[in-house]
């Protein structure tokens, strides 16, 4: 049988939102629209939220493909003034929130942590302590997923959980994985070479391991 291209993961630009949208509504199915963004996204929604992202100024997009494909995408954005993220000072964001997706059709393979793990590394390295995310209680591989990368609850309002994870006190720069990119407080889509995440990945059978 023919190797499986490995998972490619980089940073995004907003020259490619066309790419972000189509992954949304083409490699995503109701339910896995509703869990990433709690509420019913028709294509017009989809639309008007891809137009809004922010691909720069504390806000940064990796993407996953798998070959040319984009299997996989996560934001991490900003949280200016948070009372949940009170070490922010002006000219030193330190906090930030999270919000991700994988193809309904590589669920369960890795994908997911080899791109939520990626994000991490990034966001210490770049000097960040504190990222959140937000998951609908139901959406258990999400929140199994980041409690086994560091995440903790915090609290739940109406039905989501709100977990966060702490930079870790031993982390180091070098730590980062190789082809990084900018990230947070500079993303501003400088070429770098993506990761390539060690994966010969069947569709049916395969898991990625970074």
């Amino acid at each position: 049988m023919e190797a499986s291209p490995p998972i490619t993961i980089r940073t995004l630009a907003a020259g490619e939102r066309e790419a972000v949208e189509r992954f949304f509504l083409e490699e995503l199915d109701d339910i896995a629209l509703y869990w990433r963004f709690f509420r019913t996204m028709t294509p017009l929604t989809m639309h008007n939220y891809v137009a809004q992202m922010r691909f720069d100024n504390g806000c940064v997009v990796f993407g996953a493909y798998y070959g040319e494909r984009l299997v996989g995408v996560a934001e991490l954005s900003a949280i200016p003034g948070s009372e949940m993220c009170a070490e922010n000072r002006p000219g030193s964001l330190s906090c930030a929130e999270l919000g991700i997706a994988v193809s309904n059709q590589l669920r369960h393979k890795g994908v997911g942590r080899a791109l939520l793990d990626y994000l991490l590394r990034q966001a210490w390295t770049r000097g960040l302590k504190r990222i959140q995310l937000s998951s609908l209680r139901d959406n258990r591989p999400m929140l199994g997923l980041a409690a086994s990368l560091g995440f903790k609850p915090l609290r739940e309002e109406s039905g989501e959980i709100i977990m966060q994870a702490l930079r870790p006190a031993d982390w180091r720069e070098d730590r980062v994985p190789a082809g990084s990119v900018d990230g947070l407080a500079d993303a501003r889509g400088k070429d770098a070479a993506p990761r390539q995440v060690a994966c010969a990945m069947q569709m049916v059978k395969g898991r990625c391991t970074p």
